[in-house]
């Protein structure tokens, strides 16, 4: 599997950063290229919480089911995927100062369709790893606006 991280400083108590991204509802609104999440179950964040998830990869579309795996109220929340695109999501919060240090690690399998369209493998992480620190700017820019 491949691997991304990426780390922000995000000026916000670590219980509200915490609540905000390790809330399904919440992912559309700051992973880039994630179109919804939808039949969330049960409502409450938590282990044992699932919910189908739509993603458009580099104009792949990709569609499959989450499962919250381990749920760490305020320090971490783990979420593995299964479908087109097995991947495992681990958010990880630190208080840090008067904020929050958040780390998202992403484990993924590459797919088929996206290998035949890009052929180098490099391209694909890079572009993945740019994704994910766009994700953790997206978090903070929400955040940090409230």
């Amino acid at each position: 599997m491949a691997k991304v991280s990426s780390s922000i400083l995000i000026n916000k108590p670590i219980d509200q950063v915490f609540d905000f991204a390790a809330s399904p509802v919440n992912g559309p609104k700051f992973i880039p290229n994630l179109s919804e999440n939808t039949n969330i179950s049960p409502e409450e964040p938590g282990v044992g919480q699932t919910f189908e998830w739509h993603f458009n990869m580099f104009g792949v579309p990709l569609r499959g089911k989450a499962k919250v795996t381990e749920f760490k109220r305020p320090n971490k929340a783990v979420i593995e995927t299964s479908g087109a695109h097995k991947t495992s999501w681990v958010y990880s919060f630190e208080k840090e100062d008067s904020g929050t240090k958040v780390t998202v690690d992403v484990e993924y399998e590459l797919h088929e369709d996206m290998i035949r369209k890009f052929i180098d493998k490099n391209v694909i992480e890079k572009m993945n790893q740019k994704s994910a620190q766009q994700m953790v700017e997206n978090l903070k820019t929400i955040l940090e606006s409230k």
